[in-house]
């Protein structure tokens, strides 16, 4: 049952099959429109599906925060700092 011929059939290598071949050759396609398709458009798709984000209230205040336009990522109070609020 352990005989030299058992234990060599673990390391016979079976043949390897050839690779598959496509029927198309790969330099028919401009890959510049492949790496726009890849690419997108941003995260645009994104923030049309999201509602708008819900304004904090103002810690001094308690009046809704608003969105400067100049910093579109940092919210402020119009009431307690308008020259941040009208930037």
């Amino acid at each position: 049952m352990n005989g030299p011929d058992s234990q060599a059939a673990l390391f016979t290598a079976e043949p390897v099959p050839a690779a598959p071949v496509s029927g198309v050759p790969a330099g028919r396609f401009d890959p510049a429109a492949s790496d726009a398709a890849l690419a997108g458009d941003g995260l645009g798709w994104l923030t049309d599906l999201l509602p708008s984000p819900q304004p904090p209230v103002c810690e001094s205040c308690r009046q809704p925060m608003s969105l400067p336009a100049a910093a579109p990522v940092l919210w402020t109070c119009p009431a307690c700092h308008p020259q941040e609020a009208a930037a």
